[in-house]
């Protein structure tokens, strides 16, 4: 019977001593652990070869805004604002997309996102050290004397 790998319960693959630097600019190499084909764009976070890489994708293709249909969970559509120049160029994007599909309207269901807006919209818990309570021990000398 096999056991699994540490990057299986991980999800987080390293690679072997034998890397290789590809022609795109990308290293690539072996996962320790499973074995199997591992790439890397900045030497700091490895993903499988094999299949698609979302947060490359997502490095790559730029900033977007995308409509939203929250009620029916759908994107209606993806806009690229690369050929924008400057931020006032693509707040005055947004209002024309925000005027055109009515998104100012209390009963739409659509919403306009931004890809380069913050995902979180809380700051994140930092856990919490609990206090250890001291538990005061008799001294070395008090139980030898016993």
């Amino acid at each position: 019977m096999e056991t699994l790998t540490q990057c299986w319960f991980t999800r987080i693959h390293l690679p072997d001593r034998h890397r290789h630097r590809e022609e795109d600019g990308s290293c690539t190499g072996t996962c320790r652990y499973c074995h199997r084909r591992l790439v890397s764009w900045h030497k700091g976070a490895w993903a499988l070869a094999d299949g698609l890489n979302v947060s490359r994708l997502a490095e790559i293709s730029g900033r977007y805004l995308t409509l939203y249909d929250h009620a029916a969970d759908f994107v209606v559509h993806r806009y690229a604002v690369a050929h924008l120049n400057d931020e006032q160029a693509i707040d005055a994007f947004k209002a024309a997309l925000s005027a055109e599909y009515g998104l100012a309207d209390d009963d739409t269901t659509l919403e306009l996102r931004d890809s380069a807006a913050s995902h979180r919209r809380r700051p994140v818990r930092r856990l919490m050290h609990r206090k250890v309570r001291k538990v005061s021990r008799p001294a070395q000398d008090t139980l030898r004397s016993a």
